[in-house]
């Protein structure tokens, strides 16, 4: 019965392949530096419309858009400052393993992590 079917799951990056994406940044993301050198990113938070008006039942006064803030640390911002939507994953690893110091697979993991992390929140939008 091709009704109930599930739908084919796509298939998994390989590793070359996820290195070779290019991450952009959001253009909802606003970001400000803040005193000791850190990012304080500020993004909307995705609210379904029955929750949106399930809140406004009870608070009126409730924002059309929710905000949310998410303030990076040194080797957070360094990673986010070098997103530009132009260098590929790869060449974000290389370039912040010379920055901060890390061997290329500390680097990888760290960059990978955080890029997943990143996406998940909506963003980076990896190309």
């Amino acid at each position: 019965m091709p009704f109930f079917r599930r739908p084919a799951k796509p298939r998994p990056l390989t590793r070359s392949e996820a290195l070779a994406c290019i991450p952009a940044r959001s253009p909802a993301v606003q970001w400000h530096t803040l005193a000791d050198g850190t990012l304080l990113l500020d993004y909307p938070l995705p609210i379904r419309p029955f929750f949106l008006q399930l809140a406004r039942r009870f608070q009126p006064d409730q924002p059309e858009h929710l905000r949310k803030k998410l303030q990076l640390d040194g080797q957070g911002s360094r990673v986010w400052l070098l997103i530009d939507g132009k260098r590929d994953v790869r060449t974000l690893i290389s370039e912040f393993a010379e920055t901060s110091n890390l061997s290329r697979q500390e680097a990888e993991v760290s960059v990978t992590i955080f890029l997943r992390q990143l996406g998940r929140r909506g963003l980076v939008v990896i190309r």
